[in-house]
Protein backbone atom coordinates (compact mmCIF):
# COMPACT_ATOMS: atom_id res chain seq x y z
CA UNK A 1 0.00 0.00 0.00
CA UNK A 2 1.39 3.40 -0.99
CA UNK A 3 1.36 5.80 1.98
CA UNK A 4 -0.99 8.75 1.73
CA UNK A 5 0.10 12.39 1.94
CA UNK A 6 -3.32 13.42 3.25
CA UNK A 7 -2.93 14.11 6.97
CA UNK A 8 -6.54 13.08 7.60
CA UNK A 9 -6.30 9.73 5.81
CA UNK A 10 -6.53 6.63 7.98
CA UNK A 11 -4.73 3.68 6.31
CA UNK A 12 -7.15 0.82 5.78
CA UNK A 13 -8.05 -1.73 3.19
CA UNK A 14 -10.65 -0.51 0.73
CA UNK A 15 -13.85 -2.47 0.71
CA UNK A 16 -17.44 -1.87 -0.18
CA UNK A 17 -18.35 1.22 -2.18
CA UNK A 18 -14.76 2.19 -2.99
CA UNK A 19 -13.77 -1.22 -4.34
CA UNK A 20 -17.00 -1.55 -6.35
CA UNK A 21 -16.37 1.87 -7.94
CA UNK A 22 -12.80 0.90 -8.92
CA UNK A 23 -14.10 -2.38 -10.37
CA UNK A 24 -16.81 -0.62 -12.41
CA UNK A 25 -14.30 1.97 -13.64
CA UNK A 26 -11.84 -0.72 -14.77
CA UNK A 27 -14.64 -2.52 -16.62
CA UNK A 28 -15.73 0.77 -18.24
CA UNK A 29 -12.20 1.58 -19.44
CA UNK A 30 -11.74 -1.91 -20.90
CA UNK A 31 -14.98 -1.65 -22.87
CA UNK A 32 -17.27 -3.87 -20.79
CA UNK A 33 -19.95 -1.16 -20.49
CA UNK A 34 -22.89 -3.34 -19.48
CA UNK A 35 -20.92 -5.18 -16.82
CA UNK A 36 -19.67 -1.83 -15.56
CA UNK A 37 -23.21 -0.48 -15.26
CA UNK A 38 -24.28 -3.67 -13.49
CA UNK A 39 -21.54 -3.17 -10.87
CA UNK A 40 -22.52 0.51 -10.53
CA UNK A 41 -26.14 -0.44 -9.80
CA UNK A 42 -24.97 -3.13 -7.39
CA UNK A 43 -23.02 -0.39 -5.59
CA UNK A 44 -26.15 1.78 -5.49
CA UNK A 45 -28.28 -1.07 -4.15
CA UNK A 46 -25.83 -2.27 -1.51
CA UNK A 47 -24.25 0.98 -0.27
CA UNK A 48 -26.55 3.75 -1.61
CA UNK A 49 -23.52 5.18 -3.40
CA UNK A 50 -23.94 6.40 -6.98
CA UNK A 51 -20.58 6.91 -8.71
CA UNK A 52 -20.63 6.90 -12.50
CA UNK A 53 -18.00 4.57 -14.04
CA UNK A 54 -16.55 7.26 -16.40
CA UNK A 55 -15.60 9.41 -13.38
CA UNK A 56 -11.85 9.41 -12.81
CA UNK A 57 -10.84 9.13 -9.14
CA UNK A 58 -7.25 8.66 -8.00
CA UNK A 59 -6.03 5.98 -5.62
CA UNK A 60 -6.91 5.84 -1.93
CA UNK A 61 -10.47 7.15 -2.18
CA UNK A 62 -12.00 7.06 1.30
CA UNK A 63 -15.77 7.05 1.82
CA UNK A 64 -16.31 7.00 5.59
CA UNK A 65 -19.67 5.66 6.79
CA UNK A 66 -19.82 3.41 3.72
CA UNK A 67 -20.28 6.28 1.29
CA UNK A 68 -24.00 6.44 2.02
CA UNK A 69 -25.70 8.97 -0.27
CA UNK A 70 -22.58 9.97 -2.23
CA UNK A 71 -23.31 10.98 -5.83
CA UNK A 72 -20.45 11.58 -8.29
CA UNK A 73 -21.23 12.40 -11.90
CA UNK A 74 -19.54 11.19 -15.10
CA UNK A 75 -17.50 14.34 -15.92
CA UNK A 76 -15.71 14.43 -12.57
CA UNK A 77 -11.97 14.05 -12.12
CA UNK A 78 -10.66 13.74 -8.55
CA UNK A 79 -6.99 13.38 -7.58
CA UNK A 80 -5.34 11.09 -5.03
CA UNK A 81 -6.22 10.74 -1.34
CA UNK A 82 -9.79 12.09 -1.42
CA UNK A 83 -11.95 11.77 1.69
CA UNK A 84 -15.64 12.24 0.92
CA UNK A 85 -18.23 11.94 3.69
CA UNK A 86 -21.84 10.83 3.26
CA UNK A 87 -24.58 12.72 1.38
CA UNK A 88 -22.10 14.60 -0.85
CA UNK A 89 -22.96 15.50 -4.44
CA UNK A 90 -20.24 16.21 -6.99
CA UNK A 91 -21.33 16.91 -10.53
CA UNK A 92 -22.09 19.63 -13.01
CA UNK A 93 -24.95 22.09 -13.23
CA UNK A 94 -23.84 23.28 -16.68
CA UNK A 95 -21.88 21.39 -19.33
CA UNK A 96 -18.23 21.14 -18.43
CA UNK A 97 -15.89 19.10 -16.27
CA UNK A 98 -15.37 19.19 -12.53
CA UNK A 99 -11.61 19.01 -11.82
CA UNK A 100 -10.49 18.41 -8.26
CA UNK A 101 -6.87 18.15 -7.07
CA UNK A 102 -5.17 15.84 -4.60
CA UNK A 103 -5.90 15.51 -0.88
CA UNK A 104 -9.51 16.69 -0.94
CA UNK A 105 -11.61 16.60 2.24
CA UNK A 106 -15.37 17.05 1.80
CA UNK A 107 -17.68 17.22 4.81
CA UNK A 108 -21.15 15.77 5.15
CA UNK A 109 -23.85 17.12 2.87
CA UNK A 110 -21.57 19.31 0.75
CA UNK A 111 -22.43 20.01 -2.88
CA UNK A 112 -19.91 20.75 -5.64
CA UNK A 113 -21.54 21.86 -8.89
CA UNK A 114 -19.46 22.72 -11.92
CA UNK A 115 -17.87 23.36 -14.16
CA UNK A 116 -15.34 24.17 -11.44
CA UNK A 117 -11.67 23.64 -10.69
CA UNK A 118 -10.68 22.88 -7.10
CA UNK A 119 -6.98 22.90 -6.16
CA UNK A 120 -4.86 20.60 -4.00
CA UNK A 121 -5.19 20.34 -0.20
CA UNK A 122 -8.69 21.83 -0.15
CA UNK A 123 -11.15 21.34 2.71
CA UNK A 124 -14.86 21.79 2.02
CA UNK A 125 -16.92 22.04 5.18
CA UNK A 126 -20.20 20.27 5.84
CA UNK A 127 -23.24 21.55 3.92
CA UNK A 128 -21.19 23.98 1.82
CA UNK A 129 -22.30 24.57 -1.77
CA UNK A 130 -19.38 25.23 -4.12
CA UNK A 131 -20.08 26.69 -7.57
CA UNK A 132 -16.79 28.54 -8.16
CA UNK A 133 -13.08 27.76 -8.52
CA UNK A 134 -11.14 27.19 -5.29
CA UNK A 135 -7.34 27.76 -5.00
CA UNK A 136 -4.83 25.38 -3.42
CA UNK A 137 -4.88 25.03 0.37
CA UNK A 138 -8.19 26.83 0.86
CA UNK A 139 -11.07 26.00 3.17
CA UNK A 140 -14.63 26.55 1.96
CA UNK A 141 -17.32 27.11 4.60
CA UNK A 142 -21.00 28.03 4.86
CA UNK A 143 -24.00 27.35 2.64
CA UNK A 144 -23.30 30.63 0.90
CA UNK A 145 -19.81 29.31 0.35
CA UNK A 146 -16.86 31.56 1.06
CA UNK A 147 -13.16 30.79 0.90
CA UNK A 148 -10.79 30.99 3.83
CA UNK A 149 -7.15 30.94 2.73
CA UNK A 150 -4.23 29.91 4.95
CA UNK A 151 -2.24 32.86 6.30
CA UNK A 152 0.86 32.18 4.21
CA UNK A 153 -1.01 32.15 0.87
CA UNK A 154 -3.27 35.19 1.26
CA UNK A 155 -0.86 37.45 -0.62
CA UNK A 156 -0.39 35.28 -3.72
CA UNK A 157 -3.22 33.39 -5.43
CA UNK A 158 -2.64 29.80 -6.46
CA UNK A 159 -2.84 29.06 -10.16
CA UNK A 160 -3.09 25.26 -10.28
CA UNK A 161 -6.69 25.53 -11.51
CA UNK A 162 -5.58 27.78 -14.32
CA UNK A 163 -3.02 25.22 -15.40
CA UNK A 164 -5.65 22.43 -15.44
CA UNK A 165 -8.06 24.46 -17.59
CA UNK A 166 -5.49 25.38 -20.26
Amino acid sequence: MIPSRNKRYWPHSQWGAESLYYLSHRLWVRGFRRASLLVKYLNAAMFRTYIDPPAIIGPRLDLPHGGFGVVIGPDVQIGDDAIIFHNVTIGHAKPGPVSIGDRLYVGTGATILGPVCIGNDVTIAANATVTFDVPDGATVVSQKARIILPRDTREQPADSCLQVRR
